[in-house]
């Protein structure tokens, strides 16, 4: 008797399944072609024609904004040349070496070469395609001159920092004074000058 109803109850499932997966699958079916046509992928272009760039952006290549002068001419670098950079950036030295605790540079130089990560050097030379010489054109002059105030205005703000007590690189051109800078009270040049 006891075989007798598992046997009915197993019928009873299996003909419920087959009865129900033509359903299931054309109720799966009809939901996901109309989420399909909900989602469907967008032009390509803009409305006004225009490609459109909308979008994550990954960058999985080391490649410089300007040229450097060594590839002047040279558009895209040769397998041999991607090689060799390659190598040449894995011997650089890593920022494992502290320097004197609690002081600038210490904390500036925190990150060891555990959270550092390097990429493959990319094909291009450079960033830049236009002028042909993978290079930023010169600064007009009140470009330049503009430049020159904000350098000097950086400076005068990092003028009683370690940076420049220590004479880092960063602080080239200025000097150091260990009462902070009366600059502090001035708004960036960004918003002065309307940029």
């Amino acid at each position: 008797m006891r075989n007798g109803f598992l046997s009915t109850t197993m019928m009873v499932a299996l003909t419920a399944a087959a009865v129900s997966t033509p359903i299931l699958a054309s109720i799966t079916r009809s939901s996901a072609q109309a989420q399909a046509a909900a989602y469907s992928v967008p032009s390509l272009r803009t409305p006004w024609d225009e490609p459109d760039l909308q979008g994550i952006w990954t960058d999985e290549a080391n490649t410089p904004l300007q040229r450097p002068a060594t590839y002047a001419t040279q558009e895209f670098f040769t397998e041999a040349q991607r090689i060799e950079l390659d190598s040449a950036r894995t011997a650089l030295p890593g920022k494992d070496r502290r320097a004197e605790r609690g002081t600038e540079i210490d904390v500036t130089g925190s990150y060891n070469q555990a959270f550092l990560s390097r990429k493959r050097t990319g094909a291009r030379t450079s960033l830049i395609v236009d002028p042909q010489d993978g290079r930023l054109p010169p600064l007009t002059p009140e470009a330049q001159k503009m430049a020159a105030a904000e350098r000097e205005y950086r400076l005068a703000l990092m003028q009683a920092t370690e940076t420049c007590k220590i004479k880092y690189p960063t602080c080239s051109g200025g000097k150091y004074d260990p009462m902070p800078s009366p600059r502090r009270a001035e708004p960036p040049l960004a918003t002065t000058q309307g940029v």
